[in-house]
C-alpha cells in the first residue's frame, strides 16, 4: 500500500535522468585554454602580471622579523625567571624568603598573587609571539 507521496517521488525518481555531457573529448587541456574559450573581450594574457623582482627584499625583511621576535621572546623570558623563577634570586623567591615584619614579608603578603598572575600573563605572551615564530619558520 503506498501513499500520494510516494507515489510521486517515485515519478519524480524515474523522470529524471542524468545528463552526461557527450563533449567530453573536447575539454580543454590546460587552464589558459579554458579562459581563452570563455573570455570574450579579453585574452588570457591581459591577465598575465609580472612578478616584481623585489623578493629578496621581502626575505630580508622577514629575517629582520624572526631575529627581532627571538630576542623579544628572549627578554620576556628572562623577565619571568627575574619575576618568578625558581632559583633563589627571583621577585618571588626572595620575597618568600624575607624575614617576618620586614618589609619584604609585606610585600610578598599582599602582591605575590598579582606577581605570580603578570609572570603568567608575560608567559602567555610569550608562548604566542613562539606560535608566531613556528608560523614564520613553515612559510
Amino acid at each position: 500500500m503506498s501513499n500520494i507521496f510516494e507515489k510521486r517521488f517515485n515519478t519524480i525518481l524515474e523522470a529524471d535522468t542524468p545528463v552526461i555531457p557527450t563533449d567530453v573529448d573536447k575539454a580543454p587541456g590546460s587552464d589558459r585554454e579554458a579562459m581563452a574559450q570563455t573570455l570574450k573581450t579579453t585574452t588570457p594574457e591581459d591577465f598575465d602580471v609580472e612578478v616584481p623582482n623585489g623578493g629578496g627584499e621581502l626575505e630580508r625583511e622577514k629575517e629582520h622579523q624572526k631575529t627581532e621576535l627571538t630576542s623579544w621572546i628572549g627578554e620576556i623570558d628572562k623577565f619571568i625567571t627575574y619575576l618568578n623563577g625558581t632559583d633563589g634570586s627571583s621577585v618571588q623567591a626572595k620575597l618568600h624568603a624575607a624575614r617576618c615584619d620586614s618589609v619584604f614579608e609585606n610585600i610578598a603578603r599582599s602582591e605575590k598573587k598579582k606577581i605570580a598572575r603578570i609572570a603568567a600573563e608575560l608567559s602567555s605572551l610569550s608562548e604566542g609571539f613562539k606560535g608566531y615564530l613556528i608560523s614564520m619558520a613553515s612559510s
